[in-house]
């Protein structure tokens, strides 16, 4: 299944789908007044990197990881043409190891695994950022996406499951984004420093 994917994904980017986006997801602008580089930042399914490239710019250091070559490839001429401090890692995302307490953003979009909710958590520092814009069940439900369920977010789920975080941004519903309207989760959390819960 992993290859068939790599497959699938190193064909699209190969053939320009979504390859030639310079734009990041909105959720990092609307994000950026929290944003505090410089640091290390992990762009999750980074794909050709216009996430990557984002933070980049503005002075992260990025880790950036995806199982497609293609995608990774493009990104690295990028970031290497302008001099960026961008680190392209090809990685399936439900092996790739986190060490605790040392990312200070982590960015999630159009990808779910739930298995890495919990890597998240603990890969964060205290005060780190999670951002995360991915399908919810409107896609479906709403908008008769062909997206399987278990890759699309319930409503709530987001908010349930970094509830110990400080939410900073959640909105759930259609958007208008470039290939159209999509159903979608968004969600800006800041962990908490020391885990009690108290304010910033």
């Amino acid at each position: 299944m992993a290859e068939e994917d790599r497959a699938r994904w190193d064909k699209r980017y190969a053939t320009g789908d979504w390859a030639d986006i310079d734009e990041p997801a909105r959720i990092l602008e609307d994000a950026e007044a929290w944003l505090r580089p410089p640091g290390l930042a992990l762009d999750v399914a980074c794909g050709a990197g216009r996430n990557a490239l984002y933070l980049a710019r503005r002075g992260f250091k990025v880790i950036a990881v995806d199982i497609s070559w293609e995608g990774l490839g493009r990104l690295k001429r990028r970031a290497r043409e302008e001099k960026l401090d961008v680190h392209p890692v090809h990685a399936e995302l439900d092996q790739f190891a986190l060490a605790p307490d040392t990312l200070d953003l982590i960015v999630n979009t159009r990808f779910l695994l739930r298995s890495l909710f919990p890597v998240f958590r603990h890969a964060l520092r205290a005060g780190g950022l999670l951002l995360f814009e991915t399908f919810n069940v409107h896609e479906i439900e709403l908008l008769g996406g062909d997206i399987r369920r278990e890759y699309t977010l319930e409503c709530g789920e987001l908010r349930q499951a970094f509830a110990d975080f400080e939410i900073l941004l959640y909105e759930e519903g259609i958007f208008a984004e470039r290939e159209g309207g999509r159903g979608l989760a968004r969600f800006v959390g800041r962990k908490h420093r020391g885990g009690s819960g108290a304010e910033f």
